[in-house]
Formats: structure tokens, C-alpha cells, sequence
């Protein structure tokens, strides 16, 4: 992960379009995340920037769209977007006030079951409407999943999605090498819907038992380690703070081969809502 500080290419109280910068949420080389006020009603929202030079606007501006109109509520909703005067892609997108997940696990440690359980949910009712329409997120781990102030989960940042029509140059790996999937380490741009379920099956783990899946270290070394590991999560421990049948839906989730995993988030889901499990505390 490149920890290098960059300097934000706007600054507090810049008045774009219909919006007012407040403050940068995160910057880095070519895009940068700022929360804001709509100028008509000074509703809180988000907005994303890009560099001119970002390899991925056709990308951006397709999420966009896309985002605008998608159904359910789980996925970070997307209002508008445009380019700046300057020339700089933006989109302006719901603001979720209860922070990020990794927020939430720093402060109050492991979830309890009924609310790792309504966070599974959501997850994967946010990445069936995505695998439906042929995307894989490629990037889900805490960072991206948004609480808003009504406890709903969101899941957010979709730079790194893979979108039908857009031929991507085979063997680059790319990702948070924390929760990807073992295929996503040898070659990110051929891997499917169930790459994001081991993901998410990585974020679960850590969500219950307030332990990470993997040792962390620098994004080469972890590269060796996942091509490397051949040991499997602890079902015991995940017994220990779900259901057998979660946790074993975890442990399947998480399996290092593809083809024994759901299929994609919808099966996943079925599987899930076919349990009795604790949604309410």
C-alpha cells in the first residue's frame, strides 16, 4: 500500500458546479475524495475527483451512470456527474455519516452475530446487483463498506470494478492484497463474481472474530504469501462466534479454489436466507 501524502488539487470552501468543498476524505495520485454540501439545500454529500491523466474515466463515468439508477440500497448511490471546468472528472454521491467499517472494527472490536449477519446481507445483496450486470468489485474489504446514520451498510468505491466492454491487459494483479482471492493475486483481470466472494468471506472472518485472515506486509510480500499458503481458515474459531451453518458458508466462501465457492453473490444469498439466523439484537 503507497503511503506517499499528496496534495489535495482543490481547496476548503471551493464552490464547483452546485457543490461546496468542506474538506478532503482521501487523496492520492490521480483521484481525490471530498466531503461537501449541495449549495441549494446544504445536504452532506461525497465527491470524487480523477485526474485528467487517470487510465480508468470511460470507466468512471459508465460506474457513474450506472450507480445513478441501481436497484436496492446497498450499493453507494451515485447523484451526478460532470468534468470541472478545469477538466476534471467528478461524481457527487450520497454521504454515508457512520463511517467505514475498518472505523467501526477500530473502535468497538468484533461485531456482534445479528449485525455481522444483516452486514453479509447487504454485501451480498450489493454484489448480486453487480455480478448480475457482469461487474466484480475486485477491491471489497472495510475500507469500502459504509455505515449511514440509520445502520445500513453500503458497499463504496468502485475504481477498480471490471466492466463489461472494457479489455484489460492480462497478468496485472491489483487489489488489497489483505482480501483478495488467491486467483486475484496471479492475475487480477481474469478473475469473476466469486472472487468477491472470498473477499467478502475475508472481511466476515475479521468482522467476527476481530482477527484478520492473513499477516500483513508489503504488497510483494503479501503476493508471495498468498501463492504460498495452502492453510485453511479455522472453521472452529468461526463456530465459536456464528452458527455451523454460517460458519461453514464462510468457510466455503473462502475455499482457494473458485469452483467450490457460490457461483456468485445471488447463490450465496440463497444460501444465507435458507439459515435461521439473529438479523435483530
Amino acid at each position: 500500500m503507497n503511503s506517499t501524502l499528496h496534495t489535495p488539487f482543490f481547496f476548503s470552501g471551493e464552490q464547483i458546479a452546485g457543490f461546496q468543498l468542506i474538506r478532503p476524505l482521501r487523496v492520492r495520485e490521480l483521484s481525490e475524495c471530498w466531503y461537501a454540501f449541495r449549495r441549494t439545500d446544504r445536504t452532506p454529500i461525497a465527491v470524487k475527483f480523477l485526474r485528467p491523466e487517470h487510465p480508468r474515466i470511460p470507466q468512471f463515468y459508465d460506474m457513474a451512470e450506472f450507480l445513478k439508477t441501481a436497484p436496492g440500497r446497498f450499493l453507494i448511490r451515485v447523484w451526478d456527474c460532470g468534468e470541472t471546468i478545469s477538466g476534471l472528472p467528478y461524481a457527487t454521491m450520497e454521504y454515508a455519516d457512520g463511517g467505514s467499517l475498518r472505523q467501526r472494527l477500530k473502535k468497538c472490536g468484533p461485531m456482534p452475530l445479528p449485525e455481522a449477519v444483516r452486514l453479509l446481507r447487504s454485501l451480498l445483496c450489493g454484489l448480486a446487483i453487480l455480478h448480475a450486470h457482469g461487474m466484480v468489485h475486485r477491491d471489497v474489504k472495510p475500507e469500502n463498506i459504509w455505515l449511514t446514520g440509520d445502520g445500513d451498510f453500503r458497499l463504496g468505491d468502485f475504481g477498480l470494478v471490471r466492466l463489461p466492454g472494457y479489455p484489460e491487459e492480462p497478468g496485472k494483479i491489483f487489489g488489497t492484497a489483505s482480501f483478495m482471492s488467491p486467483e486475484q493475486a496471479r492475475d487480477s483481470t481474469t478473475v469473476d463474481c466469486r472472487s468477491d466472494l472470498y473477499s467478502l468471506g475475508a472481511v466476515l472472518y475479521e468482522t467476527l472474530t476481530g482477527e484478520r485472515l492473513r499477516p500483513q506486509g508489503s504488497f510483494p510480500e503479501m503476493l508471495k504469501f498468498i501463492l504460498a499458503d495452502r492453510s485453511e481458515p479455522s472453521v472452529e474459531r468461526l463456530k465459536d462466534v456464528a452458527t455451523e451453518k454460517l460458519a461453514l458458508l464462510l468457510i466455503k466462501m473462502l475455499d482457494r479454489s473458485p469452483a467450490l465457492r457460490p457461483q456468485n453473490a445471488a447463490a450465496a444469498l440463497a444460501e444465507l436466507d435458507a439459515m435461521v439466523l439473529p438479523e435483530h439484537a
